[in-house]
């Protein structure tokens, strides 16, 4: 196992919207005799962090067109920093010495580890089309320091926000909406986010 002095921070986020307008569900199977491979870090220091609203945010219903321009074509791709649904990442308290710290780095990875076909940048509609869920359709995340989408090309995530203050405590403002990865059908979008930090 690996040692570091960072502090870890951790809570799911759960996105959720609606598509009006007018599948299949995922086969799971079991195997016994499976090698399973661990890997952790060990922290010194821990931080509370907690996302208000009981972690969800309530994304606005839009029609399938809100996707398209006139032409057909996507209006807006996973990079392209437009408005959204505000919401915070609190952290609350931090034991050690945290005061030292440069900056805070925040990683979002989809709790299902699943991604749409075609993208890294989008976290996938967990809602199947058989139980009603919009088909081609997930959810973008940006830092709203940074402007910018807080999934690299690969899926990994960094977003580095330089601590402003003596204290890393404080309210970290992020914004999500909706974003297409093929032809949008209606139905209900929901992403499950895990959320982490740790300072340096």
């Amino acid at each position: 196992m690996k040692t570091t002095s960072s502090n870890v921070l951790g809570r799911i986020l759960v996105i959720a919207g609606l598509i009006s307008g007018s599948g299949s569900a995922p086969c799971l199977s079991a195997e016994t005799g499976m090698d399973v491979t661990l890997n952790a870090n060990i922290v010194e220091n821990t931080c509370q962090v907690s996302i208000p609203e009981d972690g969800k945010v309530h994304l606005s219903t839009v029609g399938k067109n809100w996707f398209y321009n006139p032409d057909g074509s996507s209006r807006l791709q996973p990079t392209d920093a437009a408005s959204g649904t505000l919401f915070k990442v609190r952290v609350e308290s931090c034991a050690g010495d945290p005061d030292t710290a440069n900056a805070l780095h925040f990683s979002f990875q989809p709790q299902t580890q699943q991604w749409p076909a075609g993208s890294h940048q989008v976290f996938i509609n967990e809602t199947t089309p058989a139980t009603g869920g919009a088909n081609n359709t997930g959810v973008v995340i940006f830092s709203k320091a940074l402007n910018s989408n807080v999934l690299n090309s690969d899926g990994s995530s960094n977003i580095a926000i330089t601590a402003s203050s003596a204290s890393l405590v404080n309210d970290y403002e992020f914004y999500a909406r909706l974003q297409n990865t093929g032809p949008v059908t209606a139905g209900k979008v929901t992403s499950r986010v895990l959320v982490s930090a740790t300072y340096q």
